[in-house]
């Protein structure tokens, strides 16, 4: 019942705001018509032309008769009265209605073209023979003014006709609009009534049942499975026991999980979670003293004895892998998941069972880290990888501010000349004591640590301040994280970096994954609108890597697209991978969107994505990633040997302002 009213709630809810889109559109609309009937009053206009053009004939007429030459003066006076109001009836509103009729178009020009022959006439006012002629070219001018007034006037009549019929139809519709959101109105107050009704019955049932609240306490809503405060204490009981055998514990992460969540929804997600649980129930209870635990997520926790040890616990947790790895049928279909798995025994080099949890946790980080859907045994040397990543850790705030962590360059390179157009700043450091770490050690950390945005910054920083001492037109690329990316202060933090490094903003191009993008699509893109207001230039990378790459081009426009290198790879052995690359150049081309191909590393492969019509590449063909101190003077050598250079040559400059 409550799901009923739920539902009724929110269908009432959907049909005032989509009622409110619907009046608000007819206010709009109203208003525009209005305004419309209001611009569109060419009658007064007509009527003060034929107004106009009578006072003149009169004071023509006074003046032949008295000489006053007052009203001589008039007479000239109301003569350029009228060449203006000419003037005036030739454009706007008045002139787009003589416009909409040939045949009044060319007596409008005639009328012009009569008046401007009088001019000369108006002057020789005072001669008797003028005035008579005079007189006589006015009848003709105010008969074609009055005709056109006329015209104007009758066209007038209609077009308010019409206006005061459109404006009765809204009235009309936003009258049956007005009874209807106060009839939905009712019924969304009498919905939330009784709904409050049956929540209060529901709180009084849930307060009544201390039993079911101690359950959920110590199980898994989702599964009924323990949760990770019921499994501490089995495992304390466990490890109190003097049952025969050595004490085990697989610690299991489903992989793929969040794709499933993502593309059926999140029920399609937690039926899957359901059937696992229950699949790891059922084998669990066919071994000896085993008991299935759920941490949270996509994680879950198995604990049992095992009679031969190490050899026994892998066969059982390999068995445990492939029959996850069996199809689950849900509500929304079939689906198929694979399981990654840590293992931990008790033995000799592992006195303290306490530690088992932990060290099947570490197998699983380590399996997952580099062969997923496998089956992994906690060995003690994975303490030393937990070690080194903790001491990366503890060392990457100061290593950001002392600049161990700084940027080096990959040159981004016209392939037809050599010459260098831009660079990618890539972050790299060098260890005081550890040596150099790779980026693909220090960032994950760097993400799962919360320190990603320092980092990110820092490496914006020095690749502003260092591409001041680039030449003009050399762009810089630098990489932005999804933690950047949905900050709230991202957009003011670049414009402050660019404004204290005196770096033009459309030399700056940040660079977003479409994996970063998917985390909160409009929240993300809105972001990016913002940036290139500030006149930076934004990549999508990776492209061609994601699910819903395409869809994504009809979401932002996008200045430049990166071709994955994992297409350039394959290019010389699989004829569809350089299919799909000249495809994405062809679309590309389109949408007026530059492409950049990543990976290149021979003169075969730049070969061929020349021939499909690939204009800049990237890659250790062209250079590696290196330091601007010794980029720069590689090509300053180049530049002094005499001969053409492939590249652009980066000379070091004095910077238009101080780094900040």
């Amino acid at each position: 019942m409550t799901k009923l009213v739920r539902r009724l709630a929110i269908v009432v809810v959907l049909a005032l705001a989509i009622a409110a889109v619907v009046y608000s559109h007819l206010i709009v609309s109203h208003q525009s018509t209005v305004e419309q009937a209001n611009r569109y009053d060419i009658a007064w206009t007509g009527f003060n032309g034929r107004l106009e053009i009578t006072s003149l004939r009169e004071r023509v007429a006074r003046y032949a008769a008295t000489g006053d030459a007052g009203v001589a003066d008039e007479a000239r006076l109301y003569f350029q009265i009228i060449v203006g109001r000419l003037g005036t009836w030739g454009s706007g509103q008045f002139g787009r209605f003589i416009a909409s009729n040939p045949l009044r178009e060319a007596r409008f020009e005639a009328l012009v073209r009569d008046l401007a022959a009088l001019e000369p006439m108006i002057e020789r006012l005072d001669e008797p023979a003028i005035q008579a002629d005079l007189m006589r070219r006015l009848v003709g001018i105010a008969t074609a003014m009055d005709r056109i007034g006329g015209e104007a006037y009758s066209a007038s009549l209609t077009e308010a006709e019409d206006v005061r019929s459109e404006l009765k139809q809204k009235i009309e519709v936003e009258t049956w609009i007005t009874g209807a959101l106060l009839t939905l109105g009712a019924v969304l107050v009498i919905s939330l009534l009784l709904q409050n009704r049956l929540l209060s019955r529901a709180h009084a049932r849930a307060a009544t049942s201390a039993a079911n609240h101690a359950f959920l306490a110590r199980h898994d809503a989702l599964t009924s499975l323990p949760n990770r405060l019921a499994f501490q204490d089995a495992f304390a009981t466990e490890v109190q026991k003097s049952a025969e055998g050595s004490l085990a514990v697989l610690a299991i992460d489903l992989d793929g999980f969040k794709a499933i969540n993502d593309t059926l929804g999140h029920s399609a997600g937690d039926a899957l979670l359901v059937s696992v649980g229950e699949r790891l129930s059922r084998f669990a209870g066919l071994w000896q003293d085993a008991s299935v635990a759920r941490f949270g997520g996509d994680e879950f926790v198995v604990v049992l004895r095992v009679l031969n040890g190490v050899s026994e616990a892998c066969e059982k947790a390999e068995n445990l892998r492939r029959a996850l790895a069996e199809p689950y049928r849900i509500p929304d279909g079939t689906v198929v998941i694979q399981a990654t798995i840590g293992v931990a025994v008790a033995s000799s080099s592992v006195p303290d069972l306490q530690q088992l949890p932990d060290n099947a946790d570490l197998a699983l980080s380590h399996a997952k880290a580099r062969a997923k859907g496998s089956v992994q045994l906690f060995d003690v040397a994975m303490r030393a990888d937990i070690t080194r990543r903790r001491r990366i850790e503890s060392d990457l705030i100061s290593a950001i501010a002392l600049g161990e962590i700084a940027p080096h360059y990959q040159p981004q390179v016209d392939m037809a000349s050599g010459r260098i157009i831009g660079v990618e700043a890539l972050a790299r450091w060098t260890h005081p004591t550890l040596g150099r770490i790779g980026p693909d050690e220090f960032v994950p950390i760097a993400e799962s640590s919360g320190k990603v945005v320092e980092l990110g910054r820092a490496v914006l920083e020095a690749a502003c301040a260092e591409a001041t001492l680039m030449p003009p037109e050399v762009k810089v690329s630098v990489n932005l994280s999804v933690a950047q990316l949905v900050r709230d202060d991202l957009v003011e933090t670049v414009q402050d970096i660019l404004e204290r490094s005196g770096l033009p903003p459309t030399r700056l191009k940040l660079e977003v994954t479409e994996s970063i993008v998917m985390s909160d699509t409009d929240r993300c893109i809105a972001t990016l609108h913002r940036l290139k207001k500030l006149g930076v230039a934004i990549a999508l990378d990776d492209f061609g890597t994601g699910y819903s790459a395409l869809s994504y081009l009809r979401l932002f426009a996008w200045d430049e697209l990166k071709v994955d290198r994992s297409f350039v790879r394959s290019i010389g052995s699989d004829p569809h991978s350089l299919s799909i690359i000249e495809a994405v150049v062809g679309l590309a081309r389109q949408l007026g969107i530059s492409v950049t191909v990543e990976g290149v590393e021979t003169e075969e492969q730049r070969r061929l994505l020349q021939r499909v019509g690939c204009q800049i590449g990237q890659g250790y063909l062209f250079g590696a990633a290196m330091p601007l101190a010794s980029l720069s003077p590689r090509l300053i050598g180049t530049l002094s040997t005499g001969r053409k250079p492939r590249g652009t040559h980066l000379r070091l400059v004095e910077p238009s302002q101080p780094a900040g």
